[in-house]
């Protein structure tokens, strides 16, 4: 009767497939990461949107207006939104707020070249309304439009990033419709030192501009899942990290 040959390894061997082992968990499980983060916001993004243009629907409804931006986001003589509250108050009943946070929280822009710590003015998130999902909204009429905020998971949960859980919507034309912002152009520093709003021209949305609210406008690409370096690849799976 033959006797089984048992052959083991070496203990060097051992310790080089635990190394290779390694070397291929550490390159891969980080990515695993963020992409399953990726996709946790981009979920998030798509229900945000989804209340949002409900609300508006109902508002629109209970306003018994065929026109919401017509109505409410119009000069008047005096050149002010005389009705803009009207419109603010009732779209908020919508909603089902649970808490309205009194100024700013803490967040950073794109690809964290900047922290917002204060409000800067024009066009500065305001996603101050709590929502019992914990995400946040945030409306508010100027330039001719009507402006939203959205937090996807609100300002108590991370990254509190433009881009990432923050967003701008707009209605700003005869349509009516509700349409996430997209960047127009970019801007070479030596431009922005001549522009009117240097910190939103161009509503920027890439991994080098350093505008303060760099990011704001990335929410056509986020939604449509488009990276805005390069339309051939998805937005979410390129997050400058």
């Amino acid at each position: 009767m033959k006797k089984l040959k048992f052959v083991g390894f070496t203990m060097a061997e051992v310790l080089i497939t635990l190394s290779i082992v390694g070397i291929i968990a550490a390159m891969t499980i980080p990515q695993l990461i963020k992409n399953y983060q990726a996709k946790i916001l981009e979920v998030g993004l798509k229900k945000s949107y989804a209340n949002l243009s409900n609300a508006y629907l109902m508002t629109k409804a209970s306003l018994g207006v065929s026109n919401l931006r017509k109505a409410f986001a119009t000069y008047d003589s005096d050149n002010v939104y005389v009705d803009a509250p009207i419109f603010i108050d009732e779209f908020y009943k919508h909603l089902n707020v649970v808490k309205k946070l009194d100024s700013i929280y803490p967040m950073t822009n794109f690809n964290k070249t900047k922290i917002i710590t204060s409000d800067p003015g024009r066009d500065s998130p305001k996603a101050f309304y709590i929502l019992p999902d914990g995400g946040s909204i945030g409306v508010d009429i100027n330039n001719s439009s009507i402006i939203f905020w959205v937090d996807t998971n609100g300002p108590y949960a991370k990254p509190n990033r433009i881009g990432f859980d923050i967003f701008e919507f707009r209605v700003n034309d005869a349509s009516d419709q509700i349409k996430p912002l997209k960047q127009t152009r970019s801007y070479t520093q030596e431009e922005l030192e001549d522009a009117k709003w240097p910190e939103v021209a161009g509503y920027p949305c890439n991994k080098t501009s350093t505008q303060l609210l760099n990011g704001i406008g990335c929410t056509w690409f986020a939604v449509n899942d488009v990276s805005p370096e390069d339309q051939s690849k998805h937005y979410w799976k390129n997050l400058p990290w």
